[in-house]
């Protein structure tokens, strides 16, 4: 009797949690329609390729006060404009999208042609601040890119000049080049540098290319930085 007891209570529990499963409320569907999609990051709209030091190979803008007139391929063709100066220049140099990081702007130097007369580059790069780095650490980099014709050291001609109350380092080197990233120094090249320390940032220019084309250019080069203007003051914020 006690064994019959014990199998129908065990019946009767085993029942009465058959109705309790068939009275629990169904979970309500899940909401139709597809998923949102995942956010995208935002893309920089219309920025160039830029871009360590002063002429050095990689991808982001420098550091610069973005209220600065910044020259564009629609921009007037005599002058270049960056970091709040202004420098003449020929028409014939023709606005680029910059190649590399930490080149603000970067423009083509015809040349006269033939085979040591091709294009030359003019590269400006705009650092906040020491961003840039010392200016005898930068000049020291560009002499060491160069290589005299016995493979030596090249010594390059500087001049310290003051241009529109600021101190502007000319640079002159000539020889053998090899930029970051060359497989090789180039022969028969030639550059004019020039590193403008304003308040606040420096501005450094470089005209690299072949002898024959920078040399074309010496006046036009020396023109543009004698011509330098510093009263174009950043507008004030809104």
């Amino acid at each position: 009797m006690i064994a019959r007891r014990i199998v129908l209570h065990a019946s009767l529990l085993a029942s009465m949690a058959t109705i309790a499963c068939s009275d629990a409320q169904p979970k309500p569907p899940a909401p139709a329609g597809p998923k949102p999609p995942a956010a995208k990051a935002p893309e920089a709209a219309g920025q160039a390729a830029a871009p360590t030091v002063a002429g050095a190979a990689t991808n982001a803008a420098p550091s610069a006060e973005p209220s600065w007139q910044l020259s564009s391929a629609t921009s007037d063709a005599t002058v270049i404009e960056v970091g709040g100066l202004s420098f003449p220049k020929p028409t014939t140099w023709q606005w680029q999208l910059p190649t590399m990081q930490f080149r603000t702007l970067q423009y083509t130097v015809p040349g006269p042609g033939g085979e040591d007369g091709g294009a030359a580059e003019l590269v400006v790069s705009l650092f906040a601040g020491g961003d840039g780095g010392p200016i005898d650490a930068n000049i020291e980099r560009w002499v060491r890119q160069f290589r005299a014709e016995d493979g030596g050291a090249v010594v390059p001609v500087r001049d310290d000049i003051t241009v529109a109350g600021m101190k502007v380092a000319l640079i002159e080197l000539k020889g053998a080049y090899q930029g970051m990233g060359a497989a090789a120094p180039r022969p028969g090249q030639m550059q004019f540098g020039a590193i403008v320390q304003a308040p606040g940032r420096n501005v450094f220019l470089r005209l690299n290319g072949p002898e024959r084309t920078v040399e074309l250019h010496r006046q036009d080069f020396r023109a543009m930085v004698d011509g330098m203007r510093a009263d174009l003051a950043a507008p004030a914020a809104p």
